[in-house]
């Protein structure tokens, strides 16, 4: 376990504290522990009476994520993701026995966590070198050099444009595939060279512009965890657990992930975005949007913390 953890600022922040409602005794579900920065400040607004559960698939996190919070007697750590952790045994348990009527707060902050991209062994950047992991359960699952390994040109291809948004991503997976074949690919920037090879990397970096090989990174880093797979059940589930006038709170970090949790958002709160005027059935109306268009980090916090730019909060609250 790495005893310095990188430095972990948690994102929109006071935006969360400001929207997340913690009565007296509250019950509050963090699907997305990472270090416990969301969690600290959650749990110092939180009563003795409260009692929070945090989930997160990652080991390190978790541990990093206790040591941060300390043995506070509220709350409980468990492995898992969001996606599966409503039939697992443990939570079955926690719930009915600390929060049977449903909680009042759940808060997801999706995507990668700065212990992750700031430990070279995880393989999840290109700014340092490691091995092609990216898995955020190192316990299970193929890494990203396993998963690419298994690809033809036409499906790598598939998953750089359609999890990275990539224009470039048929050359771009021959090229990684080309550099598989001649053993050329075994890290990090062996992966970053491959799109290099297709996107030179200056032209970009004079105009200020990202790093070319940004989103086929994210592209593969999303396949391998299967992160969108069942993002909108996941969100179903979540609000499913709410108690009337609790609020679920979530934090995207690119368009892909924000665009489905607006979708599935503004159908649970009876708002039809499909073709034509009127929906053809009626939709149910179990959730209120807080902030129709989302919040996005402000300008200061930009600044601070770069990492931030990107995210986006949406917020909506559980009806009667």
């Amino acid at each position: 376990m790495a005893l310095q953890p990188p430095r972990h600022v948690p994102v929109l922040l006071q935006e969360v504290l400001d929207n997340l409602v913690l009565p007296p005794a509250a019950r509050v579900l963090d699907l997305t522990l990472g270090m416990g920065g969301h969690a600290e400040a959650l749990l110092a607004r939180c009563d003795e009476a409260s009692r929070y559960l945090g989930v997160d698939r990652d080991p390190e996190a978790r541990y990093q994520a206790r040591r941060r919070l300390g043995d506070d007697s509220r709350l409980e750590i468990l492995g898992g993701n969001y996606e599966d952790i409503w039939n697992d045994p443990q939570y079955q348990a926690w719930k009915t026995e600390f929060a049977p009527g449903g909680f009042d707060a759940i808060l997801a902050d999706l995507g990668v966590s700065t212990l992750q991209l700031r430990t070279p062994e995880r393989g999840f950047s290109f700014r340092d070198e490691g091995p092609l992991d990216m898995r955020m359960d190192t316990s299970s699952g193929p890494t990203a050099l396993e998963w690419i390994a298994e690809q033809t040109d036409e499906s790598l291809a598939d998953a750089i444009y359609q999890y990275g948004e990539e224009r470039a991503s048929r050359p771009i997976a021959r090229a990684i595939l080309r550099a598989h074949r001649e053993g050329r690919l075994a890290t990090t920037k062996d992966l970053a060279q491959a799109v290099y090879s297709v996107i030179p990397r200056e032209p970009a970096k004079r105009k200020g512009q990202s790093d070319p090989a940004t989103r086929t990174f994210q592209a593969i880093r999303i396949a391998v965890n299967g992160e969108l797979d069942r993002l909108t059940a996941a969100l179903e589930s979540a609000i499913s657990q709410l108690r009337p006038g609790g609020r679920l709170a979530v934090i995207s970090f690119h368009s892909l992930e924000d665009r489905i949790v607006k979708q599935t958002l503004r159908r649970l709160a009876g708002i039809y975005d499909g073709p034509g005027r009127t929906a053809p059935v009626e939709l149910p109306k179990i959730l209120k949007l807080v902030h129709p268009g989302g919040l996005a980090p402000s300008e200061a916090e930009a600044a601070a913390n770069p990492p931030s730019r990107s995210a986006r909060l949406r917020v909506a609250e559980r009806l009667s």
